[in-house]
Order: structure tokens, then sequence, then C-alpha cells
């Protein structure tokens, strides 16, 4: 009769242990927000920014914000609001394409990833509330 302490039974047990391990590491990683297209953003300088806004051409920040109104919309293309970024400074004009944009209000607190445009335009590339 086999013994069950024996190694060779011993390492099947082993291997599916080990998978067991990495795959949940990796479950782990994947949903701990790895990858966050927010969190590896340099914000906004806001006062910089209002003071030269074509030192900011082509840049990528993060801006935490409150909408303080709809300046205006047009369908199929976005709207231009008005936001109070969360690092102080004035209100800012930012553009969110209609793709991007659901339903925004008036209040509502915001997490933008936006890249500086042409003209100093603030253009939003994805955002999310908090």
């Amino acid at each position: 009769m086999p013994q069950l302490n024996h190694p060779k039974h011993r390492k099947p047990t082993s291997i599916w242990i080990g998978v067991s391990v990495v795959f949940s590491l990796l479950v782990v990683a994947l949903t701990s927000g790895c990858g966050d297209k927010f969190s590896d953003l340099e914000v906004l300088p806001t006062e910089s920014y209002m003071k030269k806004p074509g030192d900011f051409l082509g840049n990528t920040y993060t801006i935490r914000a409150q909408i303080d109104s709809q300046v205006k919309w047009e369908k199929g293309v976005g709207r231009i609001l008005a936001v109070v970024p969360e690092s102080g400074g004035s209100r800012l004009p930012v553009f969110v394409p209609d793709e991007v944009g659901g339903n925004l209000h008036i209040g509502q607190r915001y997490e933008m990833r936006a890249r500086i445009e042409e003209g100093g335009l603030i253009y939003v590339e994805s955002l999310r509330k908090y």
C-alpha cells in the first residue's frame, strides 16, 4: 500500500496550491485599482493654468471639481461647463464631449481626466463621480 506522506504524492497538491496563490494574487491586482486612469496623473495647477494656459498644451491632468454651471450644450457635440476645482482657484471652463458625459447636473462633483488642447481648452477625456 503506498504511503500518502511520500513526496511523490505531495507534488500535485503543491502545484495546485501554487497555481491557486498566483491566481488569487492576479485577481487582487486586477481588481484593486491597478491601471486606474486617474491615479497616475498630476493635478492641474489651476492658478498657473489661468495665468498661462498655453504652457500646458498637450498635457493630461486630473481635475477634481464641482459643476457650477452649464455654459453651452450642442446635441451630438457636447457641453461647455464651468467647474470649481477642489484645489481652489477660479472657475474653469471644460469641454465634455457627448460620448463622455451622460447626465451632468450643477452641484455634482467629478474627477476628470483632461487634456489641454489648442487655445488652452480643457478637453475632458473621461470622468467619474466622487
